[in-house]
């Protein structure tokens, strides 16, 4: 009997498989959405748990403003709660040429808290070697292999030994989980871009940048648990009161340090303005030195000329001397060529007259002597012309003395002095013998005139004139000694020249000497010189430098507070708490859209359970008239309801587990750099997804089949009376009704004589139709936000930031600015960031925004209420804050909020407007309100750049690199990139959006086909009953089909008012703290969501054409029998 039942029970899923299958189905659904979007919250917990114990990620970290010390290393390591706990170096440095900050950890291979994972090449093992973060390698900015260059403009300490390094692989680290962020710091722009791994040698840090901790117990709970963050909140307590004296000893040990490194530079300096003075010192020498030889030469050179000056004295003394000796040989020449030509004129007389006269012997004789006498007086001329010559030599010897005055040592000046005195001495012996010679011709002459006048008058005596031949042969005699002594000194003179022209050779070479090694001093004094004087001009400014900053820290040591101990947890990693809020939202969409899915399959069920339970109640009524228990006849309907249930469950718990989390954790990804995720069966998920598919299932039927099992066999085995017709209300509306064909009549009637399953239909098809619009609605929310902020909202394109607010540097920005390709305008603004916290709220950071000129402040940001589109201007009575900030903390125009800033100082802030923001906080005040609340003028350290058009990235990299130029610009950034970033970010929820969009479209055709197939078969003998009457297959099917149509029309209008209900709820379930997204839903989403339940119910008329084609009418209209 029993297996009579069982096989009956099957045999019932084989019979109707479409109703079995549509309940298993809606289980399915319901079950995989469910478990699926429920468990991608805690997988996505969960894999980053993994993540965070593989790599060992902190669990806190301490820094100190003025740095820590192996005293708090050893400290913090003997506090009972911690398990581990290591120091870390680190800083940030700001690249010039790449316009990009970089945060260079130091790395060991002992390092065993913070793990950096691996995912390309290999971390640093030696000094020049460095490991990049993976965004380096994601953004294609470089290679392994590459050169790394760091070029920095502002390193006086050289925090960083190195500035070139070998990239040798790409990282990821535990602390930076996010592919956008990468926290914020003091340099350059205020945001790091990438991180960088070094070793730890390639660091100059006096003091450890922080200490990273890990507590016990920490690691034996999941990552954001209560446990966790109670763990980690004892833990940071216990290190506060563990380092609460070492403020105050931490300053005093960083004076101690500071003193002795003071010293040490101080020391530094003096040294090198010694170095400077002893080098100035040694030139000064080098220079008098060179100034002395100069000096030695010049005088010895001067003394020469002196000694030349005199010799030249008596050389040109000798020379008038000889010039008038010169000068009466001529005189006598002459005279003594008249005496000739007397004498010859007398000789001749005399020859003839010789026989006659005694004397012409004696005349004869005497004119031999003067002719020998006219022989002497040629030889006195040419010894005259020898003498010119030599006066020449002498001259020009003279000359060369002159020259060579300056080359010529005493010794060698004494000589030729002394050569020259005895040349001259001799000279003149010649011109006395000369003289004498001249003496002697002339008595000749006068005696050749007696013999000459006796010899006309009387006889000469011969014996007289033989007298007188005989002076001038001795005379003659001389003459020629006096030549050959001539001759002779003539030779010593040339040999005396020689000796000169050696000498000067000597003094040349000797001279030249001297003057190549004072030029050589000289140009060795030059070079030292030049390079003194560039050391001077490098190291002087370095030195004043130096002395400045020593005496600015000498007072900053003055000055010096107690250190500010900061510690921190895993909150304030970046990306961390975001990561876990959208884990959170996507938790929280598994509470409310796998809810819808279990109500509309729970009235499903509960519709095809009790039709079943309708078409079995004659089998009923027949097991129990044969003796069944209620309990084994309902157990065929708990084996049918049960297996659908079960099958359904176990298949969606599969689908669910896998693909819903693999397909949502992959769009998550592009935000998020894990290296893998994990989706487990969690058997909470388990446990009531398969409840709560079998209370819908086995519960529903049991119910139904339970109000059966009451009632007497002999009722059941009768059929069911049929419902009693009823008029319908629109038949009191008679100009309506009588203008109503008979199939329309027919349809209003049926509609409300099934009013269950109209309303179930209509409940149906307006819940499905709600999930697709608010699927639809969440992609209009999150997609809208581009073009809302930044096209609507914000109208200028970069903003660009300075160094200090001066106004000459303003004034050469704005001269610079408009000599950019399309510029249209800019505006200086005040930028500042506080924080706003309140009572159980997360705290969040506002930028506080002050425009130099308030009242063009629309031109670059529109400040409007979303509802009323009313513009805000700046008024001195209040603020204008964004709207999601005012939601969060509930905040209505008129309140007043509290801003602090990093000195946790509180500044009130009356709200004077609400205007539209969809991405960040914001509150704008004008100047004068500005100056009212914080006591101080605005510091305009920004601008915004407002263009013609948009530029594309070429010309935006344009603009940065010559903006960028101004050394007083640190950052030009562009509104593009936020809104890549902004994108990236919603294309994570589309993907989740889509998920739910097709999930209720399929759950749509299931609900719409399962409530059709239960409709054809409530009225399968009606049905057979139309068609025998001779209604055609078309025309059969739109007799049911008129009823789905207008049931859908009304799911579809019903599901549209529940989708905008169900959107606003699901909204602010997944709003992000910092992005407001748009709650207006586009008409195009409602058409679609209209399009897509018409579609499904076009697609399910087709099957039921098919079905109502196929109907056995002879089979239907004997059912009953």
């Amino acid at each position: 009997m029993k297996n009579a039942l069982l096989k009956t029970s099957l045999r019932e899923i084989r019979n109707s498989p479409a109703r079995f299958l549509s309940i298993l189905g809606i289980i399915f659904l319901g079950t995989a959405f469910f478990v699926g979007i429920g468990a991608t919250g805690p997988d996505m917990i969960t894999s980053s748990d993994n993540y965070y114990d593989q790599q060992k990620l902190a669990d806190a970290t301490v820094i100190s403003t003025l740095g820590l010390s192996t005293t708090d290393l050893d400290l913090i390591k003997e506090d009972n709660h911690v398990a581990k706990a290591m120091p870390e170096y680190s800083v940030d440095l700001n690249l010039s040429d790449k316009n990009q900050v970089l945060r260079f950890f130091g790395y060991t291979a002992q390092q065993d808290i913070n793990d950096y994972y691996v995912v390309k090449g290999r971390l640093p093992k030696n000094s020049g070697e460095i490991a990049l973060d993976n965004l380096a390698d994601y953004n294609k900015d470089y290679r392994i292999g590459d050169k790394f260059i760091v070029a920095i403009d502002d390193d006086p300490k050289q925090q960083l030994k190195k500035r070139e390094f070998k990239v040798v692989g790409f990282v990821n680290s535990p602390e930076y989980i996010e592919n956008i962020k990468r926290g914020s710091t003091n340099v350059g722009s205020g945001t790091i871009d990438y991180f960088a791994v070094v070793h730890e040698n390639d660091l100059n840090l006096p003091s450890y940048s922080r200490i990273l901790v890990q507590f016990k117990e920490s690691k034996k709970h999941t990552a954001y648990s209560k446990t966790y963050e109670k763990i980690t909140d004892e833990g940071i307590k216990s290190l506060r009161r563990k380092l609460r004296q070492r403020p105050q000893q931490r300053l005093k040990e960083v004076k101690e340090q500071a003193q002795e490194q003071l010293k040490i530079v101080q020391a530094e300096i003096t040294q090198g303005e010694k170095t400077l003075d002893d080098g100035e010192n040694k030139l000064k020498r080098a220079k008098e030195k060179i100034e002395n030889a100069k000096k030695e030469l010049a005088a010895k050179i001067e003394s020469g000329k002196k000694e030349q000056e005199n010799i030249a004295n008596k050389l040109e003394e000798q020379e008038k001397e000889l010039q008038q000796q010169n000068e009466d040989l001529n005189q006598q020449g002459q005279l003594l060529a008249q005496e000739q030509a007397e004498v010859a004129a007398q000789r001749k007389a005399a020859t003839t007259t010789s026989t006659a006269n005694p004397n012409d012997l004696a005349i004869q004789q005497t004119q031999e002597k003067i002719d020998n006498g006219n022989n002497l007086k040629d030889k006195l001329e040419q010894l005259s012309s020898d003498e010119e010559t030599l006066k020449k030599e002498i001259s020009e010897e003279k000359s060369s003395l002159l020259a060579l005055a300056e080359l010529i040592g005493d010794a060698q000046l004494n000589e030729s002095i002394e050569k020259w005195d005895e040349e001259n001495i001799t000279l003149a012996d010649v011109v006395a013998v000369q003289k004498e010679i001249i003496n002697r011709i002339d008595t000749l002459k006068r005696q050749l005139t007696q013999l000459t006048n006796t010899e006309t008058t009387s006889t000469l005596d011969l014996s007289e004139i033989e007298e007188k031949e005989r002076s001038l042969a001795q005379a003659e005699v001389k003459l020629d000694q006096a030549k050959k002594t001539l001759q002779d000194k003539a030779a010593e003179l040339k040999e005396a020249k020689a000796k000169l022209i050696e000498t000067k050779e000597k003094a040349d070479v000797t001279t030249k000497k001297a003057e190549t090694e004072i030029a050589g001093s000289e140009k060795v004094y030059q070079q030292q010189l030049i390079e003194f004087q560039k050391q001077t001009s490098t190291n002087m400014p370095k030195l004043l430098d130096a002395e400045l900053q020593l005496k600015n820290e000498k007072k900053r040591l003055e000055n010096l507070k107690p250190a500010e101990y900061i510690f921190s947890d895993r909150n304030d990693n970046p990306g961390y708490t975001e990561y876990k809020q959208n884990a959170d939202r996507i938790t929280s969409l598994a509470t409310v859209f796998p809810l819808i899915f279990y109500l509309i399959a729970a009235l499903v069920s509960l519709t095809t359970m009790t039709r079943m339970v309708e078409e079995k109640r004659g089998e009923i009524g027949t097991f129990k008239a044969l003796g069944y228990r209620n309990a084994e006849i309902a157990l065929k309907f708990f084996i049918y309801s049960f297996l659908a249930g079960i099958i359904g469950s176990l298949l969606g718990l599969l689908v669910g587990f896998n693909l819903f989390p693999s397909i949502i954790i992959d769009a998550y990804g592009q935000l998020y750099n894990l290296p893998s995720f994990v989706t487990p069966w969690y058997l909470n998920y388990t446990i009531i997804g398969i409840m709560v598919g079998l209370i819908c299932t086995v519960g529903v039927a049991m119910l139904t089949v339970r109000l059966d099992l009451i009632v007497p066999p002999a009722t059941l085995l009768r059929p069911k009376a049929p419902k009693a017709g009823k008029r319908v209300w629109l038949e009191n509306i008679k100009p309506l009704w009588k203008r109503l064909n008979f199939n329309q009549k027919v349809t209003l009637r049926n509609l409300f004589r099934y009013k269950l399953r109209m309303l179930m239909t209509v409940v149906g098809i307006a819940g499905c139709t709600a999930m697709i619009v608010t699927g639809f609605g969440l992609r209009d929310s999150i997609t809208d936000i581009i073009p809302l902020q930044f096209e609507k909202l914000w109208h200028y394109q970069a903003v660009v930031s300075f160094s200090d607010t001066n106004k000459n540097n303003e004034t050469r920005y704005e001269r610079e600015v408009k000599q950019l390709n399309r510029y249209k305008d800019s505006l200086a603004v005040s930028i500042e960031t506080f924080t706003i916290s309140g009572h159980d709220k997360t705290p969040q950071d506002v930028s506080v925004y002050v425009p130099q000129k308030a009242q063009n402040l629309n031109e670059f940001i529109l400040l409007n209420n979303r509802q009323s589109t009313r513009e805000y201007q700046l008024q001195n009575k209040g603020a204008v804050i964004n709207e999601k900030l005012a939601q969060l903390f509930n905040i209505k125009i008129g309140d007043t909020i509290h801003l602090k800033d990093t000195d946790k100082q509180s500044y009130p802030i009356k709200v004077a407007g609400i205007a539209e923001n969809y991405t960040g906080h914001f509150a704008y005040l004008s100047p004068s309100y500005y100056e009212q609340v914080f006591q101080r003028k605005p510091e305009y350290n920004a601008a915004f750049l407002l263009f013609k058009k948009d530029l594309s990235s070429s010309q935006e990299k344009d603009v940065a690199e010559k903006l960028m130029e101004n050394p007083e610009v640190v950052n030009v950034s562009f509104l593009s990139d936020s809104l890549h970033a902004l994108d990236d970010t919603t294309q994570a929820l589309t993907i989740v959006v889509w998920v739910l969009i097709i999930s209720a479209g399929l759950l749509a055709f299931i609900v719409l086909y399962n409530l059709n197939n239960i409709n054809i078969s409530e009225r399968i003998r009606e049905l057979s009953t139309i068609k025998v009457l001779g209604f055609y297959d078309n025309e059969l099917t739109m007799y049911i089909y008129r009823e789905n149509i207008i049931l859908t029309i009304f799911g579809i209008l019903f599901g549209l008012v529940l989708g905008k209900i169900e959107h606003d709820f699901v909204l602010k379930t997944v709003e992000l703290d910092m992005v407001m997204f748009s709650p207006v839903i586009q008409p195009l989403s409602y058409l679609y969501a209209s399009l897509i339940t018409i579609f499904f119910t076009i697609l399910v008329g087709i099957f039921i054409y098919i079905k109502l084609k196929n109907v056995d009418m002879i089979e239907a209209l004997k059912s009953n029998e």
